[in-house]
């Protein structure tokens, strides 16, 4: 008699961590720093952008894979990065959609 491994296969589903990713102004590279001293899975990638004012730009893709952002920490890194870079918004992605906080 065969066993039926169709709901044990279910219920070892690992959980898929998010990713958040922050295209950090080059100026503000020294918060790299802080990010990975609260979440240890990150990968930071240089690249250029257009992100502000359409002119090219000096960027560190840093990528977040966590189970969850601490959004007051959230909050507080990006009013950092706005302030050493000197910029009105930093662009991040988040659930898969691209926006600008």
């Amino acid at each position: 008699m065969a066993e039926d491994t169709s709901s044990t296969a279910s219920n070892n589903t690992i959980p898929f961590p998010t990713l958040t990713i922050l295209y950090l102004p080059a100026e503000a590279e020294s918060v790299i720093e802080e990010i990975s001293q609260k979440y240890y899975n990150i990968t930071v990638e240089d690249c250029k952008g257009f992100f502000h004012g359409g002119v090219q730009r000096q960027y560190k893709k840093v990528t977040i894979w966590s189970q969850g952002i601490d959004s007051l920490w959230f909050n507080a890194i990006i009013a950092s990065i706005k302030d050493l870079a000197n910029v009105e918004y930093v662009p991040i992605v988040s659930g898969g959609i691209m926006y600008s906080v």
